[in-house]
């Protein structure tokens, strides 16, 4: 699968933030990611393109699922920010390329 463009240094660094599961989500990160997406999608992404259809339609639901918790984020806790950034990291999927753990 060809890769995305390259990010800026700013948009790499922001989505490795958002992936660090010792970060603590806020509003913003989510919002941002909801964005990122969106302005990737309307672009016409070349990586996006590449995606077979089951996962195109993947990424909708998790980038859905991401949009609804952000609706109801009434109660926060590991569990529901675990789940918010495995849903925010599966809809960027195509987009961003996995990062390899930092080995010692």
């Amino acid at each position: 699968m060809p890769e995305s463009r390259p990010h800026l240094p700013e948009t790499a660094a922001r989505i490795k933030q958002i992936a660090d599961p010792r970060h603590i989500l806020c509003r913003e990160d989510m919002l941002w990611v909801l964005h990122y997406v969106q302005q990737k999608v309307a672009q016409g992404e070349p990586a996006l393109l590449e995606l077979s259809k089951p996962r195109i339609l993947r990424n909708f639901q998790y980038f859905g699922e991401a949009a609804l918790l952000l609706l109801d984020r009434t109660a926060a806790g590991h569990t529901q920010d675990e789940r918010i950034r495995t849903c925010l990291l599966e809809a960027m999927h195509g987009l961003i390329t996995p990062e390899t753990p930092d080995r010692p």
